[in-house]
């Protein structure tokens, strides 16, 4: 007799799946036919393949994922004694573990999620954790959007996790509290052991963290990890994506395309005519400047309450010394690639001969664009200003530097972050200097309000953003720094 009942479903289980990085490709050594060449993106590496085992293997892992199981009957199973087919695959893939992506997939093959290596460094050796073992994720990692997956990150691993189904990315959620292996099963209501699997994969993948201790005293290495208390994890990620070694993504400025250069001056809308700053005369300048190591051990952040305001000629000669553009060579600081991606942007109190407001300087021509930003914009940018610096008034001067994004990103992508804030740095130093050389009181600030600057500057924050502040006041009885530490009398 038939039952017409529908067959039960199959239990869910994990099939586990190998493959090489699309960057990796595998041939047969030209001086040695019973030997292998694996180009991985760091390196080359000969390996024997006498046993076609282990070729068949690595030629079917440049296609994608594959069940070495088909390959080598019984791969996946306990390791029988006398095996040597087994054990030189298993060496093989130890050898290019590096360049080895680690799939689960179910039954019917969909694939749930992948472990990527990023580093030649990467091992990955997966262990299938207590059912009671509890996790969490770690506080570093991360998810976001990839093509046409998910991928969890962390600053701290070697892999890179890629999630492919919505049941995958079901699992990972369970862990943004404490859990079980145990709880989770049951969370999804999934055998214990699928979970067991895939768990003891994103723990060897660094994305879960293993709690020791019991309820009420949980606790988990990286939280108690001296080298990681002051790390948050987005300062963390920054530092470990902005600088070669610790990940595999693209830090090769001969893959950007630089931006279509739109010079160096280009004026923003303006509210008036532009103001011509004076010129200072080099020759004199060098007659008179102290000598570099003077300067140096006299730059001082000076945060001065009773500070007055730079006259044009100050103003203009600051400027001119440390941020016009000089014809054919570059500007008085360093930028990578010359690509100058910093914007600077002007704004005064009006107590001196420049209108209260802010303004927009025009390297090539050494001027002023006066921007008619709003009165109240303009009271919160000094105002902000004054408070960061720790004074009690508005600092008469604060330069704004902004950078367009786009210039420096599109010609060295990944690293174009790292190389802005050193940008940033050098044109700060370069203002100390040249204001502690001309007797002028400078003070760089920590930060500043990018929603203000944006709105008072009229910026799509998006495309040219704030990324340094920078006060500036005159000293009363002030004037240049001579040899001797004393100030001179450049100025009226």
């Amino acid at each position: 007799m038939t039952s017409s009942a529908p067959p039960a479903p199959r239990a869910p289980r994990l099939v586990e799946l190998w493959s090489l990085r699309e960057d990796t490709t595998v041939r047969t050594a030209a001086d040695d036919a019973g030997t292998g060449l694996v180009s991985t993106l760091w390196e080359d590496i000969k390996l024997p393949m006498s046993d076609p085992v282990v070729h068949r293997a690595l030629e079917r892992m440049t296609y994608g994922p594959v069940s070495l199981d088909n390959v080598l009957p019984g791969f996946s199973g306990p390791a029988a004694p006398g095996d040597p087919r087994r054990a030189a695959l298993r060496s093989t893939l130890e050898a290019v573990g590096h360049a080895v992506i680690r799939t689960l997939a179910t039954g019917d093959g969909t694939e749930q999620l992948s472990v990527v290596p990023m580093v030649r460094e990467a091992r990955f050796a997966p262990r299938r954790p207590a059912p009671d073992t509890t996790h969490r994720l770690s506080r570093f990692a991360t998810l976001r959007v990839g093509t046409g997956d998910m991928l969890l990150e962390s600053p701290l691993s070697a892999h890179r996790v890629l999630l492919h189904t919505p049941q995958a990315m079901w699992l990972v959620s369970c862990y943004v509290r404490p859990v079980s292996v145990r709880e989770t099963a049951r969370l999804l209501d999934v055998p214990l052991e699928v979970v067991r699997t895939a768990v003891g994969y994103l723990e060897a993948a660094g994305m879960l963290v293993p709690g020791t201790g019991g309820p009420g005293h949980l606790a988990f290495a990286e939280d108690r990890d001296p080298a990681l208390e002051h790390w948050s994890p987005r300062e963390l990620m920054l530092h470990n994506r902005s600088r070669p070694g610790l990940h595999d993504e693209p830090l090769d400025p001969a893959r950007g395309v630089p931006e279509e250069p739109d010079g160096p001056g280009e004026p923003r809308p303006a509210a008036g005519a532009p103001l011509a700053l004076p010129v200072p005369d080099l020759d004199r300048v060098l007659a008179t400047d102290p000598r570099l190591t003077t300067a140096l051990e006299a730059r001082r952040s000076i945060r001065a309450d009773d500070g007055l305001p730079l006259s044009l000629a100050q103003l203009g000669e600051l400027l001119f010394r440390s941020a016009r553009a000089r014809p054919a060579a570059g500007r008085p600081y360093p930028s990578v690639g010359s690509v100058y991606p910093l914007e600077l942007y002007v704004t005064v109190t009006g107590s001196g001969e420049l209108p209260r407001g802010s303004y927009h300087y025009d390297p090539a021509a050494h001027a002023l664009h006066p921007l008619g930003s709003p009165p109240s914009l303009v009271d919160a940018l000094l105002g902000e200003a004054g408070a960061t610096a720790g004074l009690s008034a508005e600092p008469p001067v604060l330069i704004s530097m902004t950078a367009r994004f786009r210039r420096i990103g599109a010609a060295y992508p990944g690293l174009a972050y790292s190389a802005l804030l050193k940008e940033v740095g050098a044109l700060q130093q370069t203002l100390y200097l040249v204001s502690t050389a001309m007797g002028i009181g400078p003070c760089a600030l920590a930060f500043g309000d990018t929603a203000t600057s944006a709105r008072a500057f009229g910026l799509d924050w998006r495309a040219e953003s704030g990324v340094g502040e920078f006060v500036l006041a005159a000293l009363p009885g002030g004037g240049p720094l001579t040899d001797h530490g004393r100030i001179g009398t450049r100025y009226p």
